[in-house]
């Protein structure tokens, strides 16, 4: 007897499955490449998402808002290909 498993990648799914939740502060210099103490600078100053309480010794970050951030970021002015 065959049983049919769903082998289709997990990147196929809504977007919007991955904006729920709440990333760690691991998870939050990964994905943007910065260290721990930069994003509290940037927070400090209102220029990154601020953490959330989980519980007495756990934070998190909104995915939602880390998405909307990172969207939001200043596109760099790099030259074009026809430039070269």
């Amino acid at each position: 007897m065959q049983t049919n498993i769903n082998t289709q990648a997990t990147n196929t799914l809504p977007q919007i499955a991955f904006d729920r939740g709440f990333y760690s502060m691991k998870e939050v210099c990964d994905l943007t490449g910065f260290s721990r103490t930069h994003i509290y600078r940037l927070e400090a100053v209102g220029r990154f998402p601020r953490r959330r309480k989980l519980g007495l010794a756990k934070i998190g970050f909104v995915r939602a808002e880390v998405h909307a951030w990172m969207e939001n970021l200043p596109k760099p002015d790099l030259p074009s290909m026809d430039d070269f």
